[in-house]
């Protein structure tokens, strides 16, 4: 469990932001929210000045850069996406501007948690932006990465944690007003028929969009395929992929249909559903990703989050059986 104390380094303070966020909503008087808005405001000030003085001035930071070790190795390049990142921080900390996106979206101008919602999307997409700005896929082609059990059930036990204190448990609502708020209903008979429907749509638009990239460029699509191999080494197992597609069904729907879908509606949530996926680059498989989150999103807009849960899980574990029944395959196929 090599990432977990970095993993847990990262999660403590976002979990203290969201139960502080709760509280003061909860709590606090109209002058205690906009002096927590402020607060958030200025923590995200540093990444302005940053990003501007890595745009004005990248060559008397370019020894920093030097280290093979680093992701990013330009610094204007880093200083914009700084930039565009602590305007968005900062400007998710000013009312009129949440007013604005309320014209087009569900979020609650005046809730601090909404706005604190907003802001940490704002962390998610600069750290995407940071891993594509860089040829990221022929980098980890030659890392010898492995991801264990334990870190993908930990990653997804956070997202949890993070979705039900952000819905307001402990704070705001009761366990039961939490699970209603994050739509953890159970399904009926007809929602089950449903989930198995969407499970065969996923797995064709899977197949359709995969394989229709290895014809178009083959070379890059065995590249892709070589590295989940090699993060995956681990999941040559039936019960290893039922964790797997559990965890990640669990975690990513609680978390992106339950919690986020009814703040930043279903295009927006599908959006940054993908950016959390695109950790090799933007490729085909990006766009089946997004597919992927407008359907589960449409589920859970139909049905409830628990229904979306089974239709994640269902894909995620049919593809695990289909990549070890392909691997059983080849060794009748491989001369």
């Amino acid at each position: 469990m090599s990432n977990a104390v970095p993993l847990l380094l990262l999660f403590l303070p976002i979990l203290v932001l969201v139960i502080a966020a709760n509280v003061v909503e909860e709590r606090s008087t109209e002058l205690g929210r906009r002096r927590f808005a402020w607060s958030l405001a200025l923590i995200n000030l540093p990444l302005l000045l940053v990003g501007f003085l890595l745009l004005l001035f990248p060559a008397r930071f370019s020894r920093f850069f030097d280290s093979p070790e680093l992701i990013f190795n330009d610094p204007r390049l880093l200083g914009v996406v700084l930039l565009a990142t602590g305007l968005w921080t900062v400007a998710a900390c000013w009312v009129p501007f949440r007013r604005f996106l309320a014209g087009f979206l569900p979020l609650d101008s005046q809730s601090t948690v909404h706005m604190t919602a907003l802001v940490l999307a704002g962390y998610l997409v600069g750290n995407t932006a940071v891993t594509l700005s860089q040829n990221y896929l022929e980098q980890l082609s030659e890392l010898d990465l492995v991801v264990s059990t334990a870190e993908i059930v930990l990653q997804q036990a956070a997202f949890v944690t993070l979705a039900f204190i952000g819905s307001g448990l402990f704070t705001r609502r009761s366990l039961n007003q939490v699970n209603q708020r994050l739509g953890l209903l159970l399904p009926t008979g007809q929602q089950l028929l449903v989930a198995v429907g969407a499970i065969i749509l996923l797995l064709l638009i899977q197949a359709t969009i995969g394989g229709m990239w290895a014809f178009f460029d083959p070379q890059q699509a065995q590249e892709l395929g070589s590295i989940n191999e090699s993060l995956l080494t681990d999941f040559d197992t039936v019960g290893e992929w039922l964790v797997l597609a559990l965890a990640a069904g669990i975690g990513e729907e609680i978390l992106f249909r339950g919690a986020l879908q009814p703040v930043f509606g279903l295009p927006l949530t599908a959006l940054l559903f993908a950016v959390v996926h695109v950790q090799y680059g933007l490729t085909p498989i990006t766009v089946a990703v997004f597919l992927l989150a407008v359907v589960l999103g449409l589920v859970r807009r139909h049905t409830n989050t628990t229904v979306a849960i089974l239709v994640h899980f269902g894909y995620n574990f049919a593809l695990g059986l289909l990549s070890m029944l392909a691997v059983y395959l080849e060794q009748f196929v491989t001369p």
